[in-house]
């Protein structure tokens, strides 16, 4: 365990120089449970709640240890959101190049390029060009898409947009593709002009997984951070049970599909009922780069891994290929389990996601 004064290398990321946004978290649990402190905390952020749970030796640890996790997630989303002309990825975007890029948007772009190998290209961080095109080119996202904190005003669903003109849809077409992008050292760099990057479907992972080292680091054993579904867990919130996760229904009818126990680990779920342009859900935030269009197989996906970045880019994945590849490539990726469920209500589950499941018993 790493002492609380000396973070190492999460230092040298809260050093990066950006100022937090100042927003107070809200309490919402305080108070001794036999020998351990429980504190829950919550603030708006990456466009979503995140809160922060935590059992503790005591209050100190336990409020000094969440107040900084919150800290280095308002530095790191800094870097990553491409609506901020202030952002790392947005300068990535507007010049094509960056030779100097950050340690944080180089790790995350990384990590994007390799989800996208290890599913076949189903995750793709060069699909903004489509998104954009899909909703018109407004920068707005759903609640649990890393942008949507610095949208202004309400969001109304559907955001009723035309379809997309076929002359421009080719366009966009023309710009997708991970292999165009070279990603050497600190230089990232897009071969063909005018490429973007998207980072929304893994980002707001990485940023969670950060925050759980950040707990980590502080002598925090027991804790679950949540960011708007992205959920990132380890220990216990009192013994004999695992902290609790509800799978959201799609149609949101105060129902959920299943609820799972996590002792250690991750899960995270992407869905077409937060953000599409058309009443019939047909054109969403999700794309499959390769066709320009928005997969109907699927109205949610959820699934488990051991980090919450792994689990964010997998369940974009899964539902881009649908139920039966999207559950193949779980079967075949070690420690994750996946729950998709089909827009008739069908649902479609690893072998391993049973034993995860909490009904019934």
């Amino acid at each position: 365990m790493t002492p609380t004064g000396n973070q190492g290398p999460l230092d040298d990321l809260l050093e990066l120089g950006f100022v937090p946004a100042s927003v107070e978290p809200r309490e919402v649990e305080a108070g001794w449970q036999g020998d351990r402190f429980a504190l829950a905390l919550e603030r708006p952020g990456m466009g979503t709640r995140i809160g922060i749970s935590i059992r503790a030796d005591g209050p100190d640890r336990a409020e000094d240890a969440a107040h900084r996790a919150f800290e280095l997630m308002d530095r790191l989303t800094s870097e990553l959101n491409r609506y901020d002309s202030a952002s790392a990825l947005s300068a990535l975007n507007n010049r094509g190049a960056l030779s100097d890029s950050p340690p944080v948007l180089t790790e995350v772009v990384d990590r994007a390029l390799e989800a996208g190998l290890l599913t076949s290209g189903a995750f793709d961080p060069t699909v903004a060009p489509l998104v954009d095109l899909f909703g018109g080119g407004v920068p707005r996202v759903p609640p649990n898409d890393l942008a949507a904190a610095w949208t202004p005003g309400p969001i109304k669903r559907p955001i009723t947009v035309p379809e997309p003109d076929p002359a421009e849809l080719r366009e966009a077409l023309a710009l997708v593709g991970s292999e165009h992008v070279r990603c050497d050292g600190p230089r990232i760099a897009f071969v063909r002009e005018g490429m973007h990057l998207t980072l929304d479907g893994i980002a707001k992972g990485w940023i969670v997984d950060a925050m759980a080292t950040s707990l980590e680091q502080a002598g925090i054993r027991d804790y679950l951070v949540d960011a708007g579904g992205d959920i990132r867990a380890a220990g216990i919130p009192e013994p004999g049970r695992p902290w609790t996760v509800a799978v959201q229904d799609p149609e949101k009818q105060d129902r959920w599909p299943d609820v799972i126990g996590l002792a250690r680990g991750a899960v995270a779920t992407s869905g077409s009922y937060e953000f599409y342009f058309d009443p019939e859900r047909t054109r969403h935030h999700i794309v499959a780069g390769p066709r320009g269009v928005s997969p109907v197989e699927a109205s949610s996906v959820t699934v488990t891994a051991p980090e919450a970045a792994t689990a964010d880019a997998l369940a974009t994945a899964v539902f881009v290929l649908g139920p039966t590849a999207g559950l193949r490539l779980i079967e075949t990726t070690a420690g994750c389990e996946c729950l998709l469920i089909a827009p008739d209500g069908a649902r479609h589950m690893s072998t391993g996601w049973t034993a995860l499941s909490l009904e019934g018993r």
